[in-house]
């Protein structure tokens, strides 16, 4: 059941973009205008998000599901990737940030939520993965686009792994490596020009509100 939940996309109906269209444009209008042409120029994204909200704030177990609006939230993000899927998609172990990470419409890849931690999400099964694989993966065998579904401090890990802590500072993560316990909803988009990995964020890009 979570493996077709986690494969499941919103399909694109809207006009083939032009060859020289950027191929995300519903992300592309929500960024800060002065950098949309380097946005545009850079040759490698990866779209860093915590898990859309879970049923409740005190729910931290592996298996604890997305709530209605959680739920809805992948929705909306799946709305702004668009089509066609991301090259790849990664998530925690846990069901929450896997449920997210589908909305990019890719088989997700999991590794542990916390390294050593092997507990997986579906009982009975364990992840063996370490992060350091998608981080490595990400480096030496790049893609145009990776989407990654993490809590409040790994989402912070990938921040700092490709653009460095002063980056991940300004991005909200506070001195503990943490994202604010109220953030949910931005995207954290790491590009690539060349050699260097830059990041902005998009607020609240796929929050919603609760019914």
């Amino acid at each position: 059941m979570l493996r077709a939940v986690m494969m499941a996309a919103v399909l694109w109906t809207g006009p083939a973009l032009a060859d020289d269209d950027f191929d995300r444009p519903a992300l592309l209008a929500l960024a800060d205008p002065a950098l949309q042409p380097a946005l545009e120029a850079a040759d490698q994204h990866v779209l860093v998000v915590r898990h859309a909200r879970k049923i409740s704030p005190d729910c931290n177990g592996m298996s604890c599901p997305l709530s209605a609006q959680g739920e809805a939230m992948v929705v909306r993000l799946t709305e702004l990737i668009g089509a066609p899927p991301v090259d790849r998609a990664y998530a925690s172990a846990a069901c929450r940030t896997r449920l997210t990470a589908a909305a990019g419409g890719r088989e997700v890849v999991a590794h542990q939520a916390v390294d050593g931690y092997a507990v997986d999400c579906t009982e009975g099964e364990m992840i063996e993965r370490p992060r350091s694989d998608a981080f490595r993966e990400t480096r030496q065998e790049p893609v145009r686009w990776t989407l990654t579904g993490e809590h409040s401090n790994t989402s912070c890990l990938w921040m700092v792994e490709f653009a460095g802590p002063e980056a991940a500072g300004e991005a909200g993560c506070n001195a503990e490596g943490r994202l604010a316990e109220t953030a949910y909803g931005d995207v954290f988009w790491l590009y690539r020009t060349g050699e260097d990995w830059h990041l902005t964020v998009l607020p609240g890009a796929f929050e919603v509100d609760a019914d």
